[in-house]
């Protein structure tokens, strides 16, 4: 049996559709699988808009009414909804016959089990490591703690047949926990909508709207992970250097605007900020083509954000903090990396600001690398390659599963 006809059952702890990392990387798989002929059934929390996807089944889990939307990270509202999906994934196993199950994330905690016993083959799709997110959280401050997660992580590791990674850090992880699983590699790429040549027309409106004078950008969300605060303290600073300066930040619900927008109030250089909350992928391209430097000031982590991809495609000057997470991608032959402190984020804009010219080699070359290396195109075939091999017995059949 060729891809036609085989059934894929995806579980994803998330809201679908959102437009933040996981969701928008669990979109493209969806096409991708369903454009090769894959059946694929998409287990999510019942959050989030609908998608239409030919060949594409949805499976929302129970809706509690005052839950209608989570945050990025641990909380327990998160907990409570990935219980409730998990009973919507038990229920599925246990009534339909899947041809592969994919876990993504801590999903694989309430999939694995009984995948196994069913005898179906589980991909554990590794878009971050839980274990760190509950470390960088605080959530887990004990060592004890710390270590049994991670245990945890390495047992379903070994259980499962194929790990999908997005970087080099977490496929590492992966080797030193199961060194036997095979790993595909599959580095996230934008949607479709934010690859696109920006309008002409379109950005002119952007530039009359947001004004004259230098811009750094920001795109995603506003999680603390991202480095927003430090952009936020790097201000007095970027003030004195370029007078005139102005940072626009793209994204956050809207809760979490409302926040940062009353923040700015009383901040002495809030009037440098403009916020212009969640927009729709087709507006990214304007958006990013609009600035002088895009700018990502994450603190930590070691997945590299979905956005740097975009920023790449864009040949805009990239800013970012000298950490793993950006490392793995960028190197200062495709950016100005820095410190992750408000003094070296400020100086970096700076110097960006005061020369655009001089960095727009390093903006082309970003470009070149991205749109060779990591293209949809790219995506897709490392994906299909992974399920390809799995289906035809090449991982699995060794540690006793048998797909059908």
């Amino acid at each position: 049996m060729g891809r036609r006809g085989r059934r894929i059952l995806l579980v994803s702890p998330q809201p679908f559709f959102e437009l933040r990392g996981t969701p928008i990387n669990v979109l493209q798989m969806v096409r991708a699988l369903c454009g090769a002929g894959y059946e694929v059934h998409l287990a999510t929390y019942p959050i989030g808009d609908p998608v239409r996807v030919e060949g594409l089944v949805h499976h929302r889990s129970l809706s509690v009414r005052w839950m209608n939307q989570v945050s990025i990270g641990f909380s327990l509202r998160k907990v409570v909804l990935d219980a409730l999906l998990a009973l919507r994934v038990w229920r599925l196993l246990l009534t339909r016959r899947f041809d592969v199950v994919h876990a993504v994330e801590e999903s694989i905690f309430f999939t694995l089990p009984l995948a196994r016993l069913r005898r179906m083959p589980v991909i554990y799709d590794l878009d971050s490591s839980l274990s760190d997110q509950l470390a960088s959280s605080g959530v887990l401050r004990a060592r004890p703690l710390l270590a049994l997660a991670r245990s945890l992580e390495a047992t379903a590791l070994r259980s499962s047949q194929l790990a999908i990674t997005v970087c080099s850090a977490l496929t590492e992880r992966v080797r030193e926990s199961a060194s036997e699983l095979p790993v595909v590699q599959i580095e996230d790429v934008p949607l479709a909508e934010s690859l696109r040549t920006p309008n002409p027309e379109v950005e002119r409106e952007l530039l009359a709207r947001f004004g004259p004078g230098p811009l750094a950008v920001y795109t995603g969300n506003l999680a603390s992970y991202q480095g927003v605060d430090l952009l936020l303290d790097a201000l007095p600073s970027l003030a004195e250097r370029i007078p005139g300066a102005r940072i626009l930040i793209v994204g956050g619900t809207a809760r979490e605007v409302a926040a940062l927008r009353e923040r700015l109030a009383t901040h002495p250089h809030g009037a440098m900020v403009t916020l212009a909350g969640a927009q729709p992928p087709e507006l990214l391209p304007e958006l990013m083509a609009i600035a002088t430097v895009l700018v990502s000031p994450r603190r930590e982590g070691i997945n590299t954000p979905l956005k740097l991809y975009t920023y790449m495609h864009s040949g805009v000057p990239i800013v970012a903090t000298d950490i793993p997470a950006h490392t793995q991608l960028l190197d200062d032959r495709t950016a100005l990396l820095c410190a992750p402190t408000a003094e070296a984020l400020a100086d970096a804009i700076a110097r960006v600001m005061a020369r655009p010219s001089a960095f727009a080699d390093r903006a082309l070359r970003a470009r070149d690398l991205v749109r060779r290396s990591f293209s949809p195109e790219e995506f897709r075939r490392k994906l299909l390659a992974g399920y390809d091999a799995l289906l035809a017995g090449e991982h699995g059949a060794e540690r006793g599963v048998a797909a059908r």
